[in-house]
């Protein structure tokens, strides 16, 4: 079998395509270079964690009834190489080049400002630590930790709204008035009461948030643009970003009900489910799911389980405030799963990606350029 044979034998099992005896094949490839590894380059040490996290998911399922995976930098190495589809071809053609890397111009994580609007219409920057009072004197506390505190705002019978939006590559936490923490994603904003009031407990939320939400007789309520999600105390992850061609929620303790905005069913998921609503055909899709996934932004990770590059890179773009294009339409919806750390620069992740997929990015500014190799 000849190298172009190989690869190609390899980029059908990253995809998912191979037959039972490829797959075989390809494990016994494996074992085979396994043996051999002190012949190996290292792997970059800062990549082991990306790298393991993409072995351990697709490869552990099928190796664990067979023999346990001994994890080092030169099994990371064979695994990364052989099992994603670059391997034999990097291991036979190109172990004495380097591999190609990216531009020297990088992209940083931006580091907008969030800003609180309050319900007389003041918008205040929320770049230091400060008391902020608003109509008739609520207090509002503004801490270091990023934290916008109402626990000591008084109930009023007239409900007084803020909104906080935070910018591409910030993050907020918002603690309401009755104890429920809302941690907001880059891009997004939150409408809520000063105090609540009344038999409910209602918010807006445009773009993505962790609900963290306090134990109570009155229904806590999320409004977005496409679902509307009911619970009386539970945590969850909400996600309707505008851009983005679904909305979802993951919940991760207690139990939600929720429904799109043009359904009159609704759905009662349970730890560990995903409810997603396709806002184009207005389908929904119910999966149970690793919630760490879902929420791994909130731990300072990119996570990425077998996702179009497209939807990785307006995922980036949220983060470090860039604009992306393509060469062509086909690299839009090539596929990627891995991991990486969010206070780093752009490159880091790009870099991870050009080594296991048939894609290279030019850096121009702000702009990021997707190419084949």
């Amino acid at each position: 079998m000849g190298t172009k044979e190989i690869y190609d034998l390899l980029k059908r099992y990253r995809e998912h395509q191979c037959t039972p005896e490829e797959e075989e094949q390809v494990m016994r490839w494996y074992d085979q270079f396994n043996d051999d590894v002190e012949n190996l380059p290292e792997i970059p040490e800062g990549k082991l964690a990306q790298l393991w996290y993409f072995i351990h998911r697709r490869i552990s399922n099928i190796t664990q009834k067979r023999r346990v995976l001994v994890f080092s930098r030169y099994a990371a190495v064979i695994a990364i190489l052989f099992i994603v589809g670059a391997g034999v071809f990097y291991f036979n053609e190109t172990r004495k080049q380097e591999q190609p890397g990216l531009a020297k111009q990088d992209i940083l994580p931006a580091r907008g400002i969030a800003v609180l609007r309050l319900s007389d219409g003041r918008e205040v920057p929320l770049d230091k630590v400060s008391i902020i009072r608003d109509k008739e004197g609520a207090m509002i506390k503004n801490d270091s930790l990023q934290i916008l505190d109402y626990t000591l705002a008084e109930k009023r019978s007239e409900l007084l709204y803020n909104t906080i939006t935070v910018p591409a590559g910030g993050e907020y936490r918002v603690l309401l008035s009755d104890g429920s923490s809302v941690r907001l994603n880059s891009c997004s904003a939150l409408t809520y009461p000063v105090a609540f009031a009344g038999d409910v407990r209602e918010v807006k939320l445009t773009g993505e948030a962790y609900f963290d939400v306090a134990k109570s007789d009155k229904p806590f309520i999320v409004n977005t643009a496409n679902i509307d999600v009911r619970v009386l105390g539970t945590s969850f992850n909400l996600s309707d970003y505008t851009a983005d061609h679904e909305a979802s929620v993951t919940l991760v303790a207690g139990k939600v009900s929720v429904r799109g905005r043009d359904e009159q069913k609704e759905f009662n998921i349970t730890p560990g489910m995903r409810f997603e609503y396709n806002k184009e055909n207005k389908q929904v899709k119910l999966e149970e799911v690793d919630p760490e996934l879902y929420i791994s932004w909130m731990l300072g990770i990119f996570k990425f389980e077998d996702m179009r590059l497209e939807d990785i890179m307006v995922k980036l773009n949220r983060w470090y405030d860039c604009s992306v294009a393509y060469e062509d339409s086909t690299l839009q919806n090539l596929r990627f799963t891995g991991a990486a750390e969010k206070d780093r620069s752009a490159s880091y992740l790009l870099e991870l990606i050009e080594t296991i997929t048939d894609v290279k990015f030019e850096i121009n500014g702000k702009n990021i350029l997707v190419e084949h190799k």
